[in-house]
């Protein structure tokens, strides 16, 4: 069976991509700092092996320079190369693509589709849930990479070639699906994960969607105005949201701040669980917990990763700010349980 090499650009999208592998039963390992990169890829025990480079939201200079830190190990590396992008194709794509090409002299097979979440590519362009206007593929990542049209799995299914190491891919979580489908067709029985409580809420992303699933939450909100985490009382689900209050502050500084924040009560307060929306947000508060290495179990539901740190075992979910139903918060704390019975 081919290894599986998943670079992403931020963590959510780590996450995202390596889940579909997780939850074929294939063993697992998402690292959040490219320093530990290498050594997870020559850990053969790791079927698949994502790392978060950080590098969407950054310069275009810092990205590269990132990349590069992490090239020489994927020179050597002899499984499949996947770069997960952002499904509405935002980021360095090009630059970036053209920088890994360079450790893989291969075809380059793209598609950011993800058909089970509504997000499509028709005539070579991102349409579907949460995109206003199609979104060109080939001008945001060059006319090299050959794109899959994509309405559903199976038409991503039949795009793959006979032989998944003769190209290197791009895309975002339906293509990294596809592969896991290929390598490991006969996936185990769905499991019903439980979620240790207490569990926090740190929900960083402004993104109108998230906002809408939020809002369905029967919760006490505690407010983060401009990313100051007020101190809290662990209860078991703590709903801790970043709100807005000064109208030009910068949005890096908020985030800097409501990631230190939340970093600050966990480490004192220790829940057993961590929801995250946002991949700046989760990315900076585990980067201020010192979590370097999550290995993943799959998925609590569509588009929503479970994984555990595999230092502390703190379980860790995450969530893209812009996907999911207004429901999808709620319809996650319904099904888990807690010390006492379900969560409503």
């Amino acid at each position: 069976m081919h290894r599986i090499a998943i670079i992403a650009d931020d963590l959510t999208g780590a996450l995202d991509s390596a889940a579909g592998f997780a939850m074929r039963g294939l063993k697992t390992r998402v690292v959040t700092d490219t320093d530990d990169f290498t050594d997870a890829l020559q850990d053969t025990a790791l079927q698949v092996v994502a790392v978060s480079t950080g590098t969407r939201d950054g310069s275009l200079a810092a990205a590269l320079a990132t990349l590069r830190t992490i090239t020489p190990a994927l020179t050597r590396f002899e499984g499949v190369i996947f770069k997960k992008i952002d499904s509405r194709l935002k980021g360095h794509i090009a630059a970036e693509l053209a920088e890994l090409a360079q450790t893989r002299p291969l075809p380059v097979l793209a598609c950011p589709a993800i058909p089970r979440l509504g997000r499509l590519v028709r005539n070579g362009a991102v349409t579907g849930a949460g995109v206003d206007s199609p979104i060109s593929v080939a001008e945001r990542l060059g006319t090299g990479p050959a794109i899959i049209d994509a309405r559903t799995d199976a038409d991503i299914d039949a795009a793959l070639p006979d032989r998944l190491d003769s190209c290197v891919y791009v895309g975002a979580a339906g293509l990294a699906e596809a592969l896991a489908r290929r390598l490991a067709p006969d996936a185990p029985a769905p499991v019903r994960r439980t979620l240790p409580a207490p569990l926090v809420l740190a929900i960083g992303s402004r993104d109108p969607v998230t906002l809408a699933q939020v809002a369905q939450l029967a919760l006490p909100v505690i407010a983060a105005p401009d990313g100051t985490v007020p101190d809290f009382k662990i209860a078991p689900v703590t709903l801790v949201q970043l709100t807005a209050q000064t109208a030009d502050l910068d949005p890096r500084l908020a985030a800097a701040g409501f990631s230190s924040g939340i970093a600050r009560a966990i480490g004192t307060r220790a829940p057993r669980s961590l929801f995250m929306c946002g991949g700046e947000t989760a990315q900076a508060i585990l980067s201020r917990l010192g979590i370097r290495r999550l290995d993943l179990l799959g998925e609590v539901l569509p588009g929503v990763p479970l994984s555990r740190c595999a230092d502390t075992g703190l379980t860790v979910i995450t969530k893209s700010g812009g996907f999911g139903t207004d429901s999808l918060l709620a319809d996650m704390l319904a099904m888990m349980d807690h010390q006492d019975g379900p969560i409503a």
